[in-house]
């Protein structure tokens, strides 16, 4: 298996949980995009999901909800995040390289990734608009070097 499709695993294993409601595909695209400074192609998160079902790790329901089987579960809590959320999916892929991976075989809808697509894309245009009327900047928290503390 190449060393991407198991990154792709990877990174979805560390954004998918056990026993909660199913994470959906706009859900993904938000938390790959935080992860990897880069939103996933639909051929990514098919080919992520097929490694992870295929080896028993996650599931994926009809509308593409995914989460992750108790297996899957197991292996995703034994890696810690104290070394930090981007260091996450580096873990998971290390003890992927060292399991049996097979592929299920599914499709990810062009529709319904194109329309999740659009739905992210459209959340950070409304965003960045009402930022924009507020007049508002992005604050940095460390204090004006160039300001009297009393000011």
């Amino acid at each position: 298996m190449e060393r991407r499709d198991v990154d792709a695993a990877a990174t979805l294993m560390t954004l998918l949980r056990r026993g909660e409601r199913p994470s959906s595909v706009r859900t993904l695209l938000s938390g790959w995009d935080m992860l990897q400074a880069d939103v996933p192609s639909r051929e990514q998160i098919e080919t992520g999901a097929s490694i992870l079902v295929g080896s028993g790790l996650a599931e994926v329901d009809s509308s593409w909800g995914m989460q992750l089987t108790e297996q899957g579960g197991l292996l995703r809590r034994s890696v810690k995040g104290a070394q930090g959320m981007r260091m996450i999916p580096g873990a998971i892929r290390d003890l992927l390289a060292g399991r049996q991976l097979s592929r299920a075989p599914l499709t990810l809808p062009q529709a319904l990734y194109d329309a999740a697509l659009n739905d992210y894309r459209d959340a950070a245009r409304r965003r960045a608009e009402r930022e924009a009327e507020r007049g508002s900047r992005r604050r940095w928290w460390w204090p004006d070097p160039f300001r009297h503390p009393g000011q």
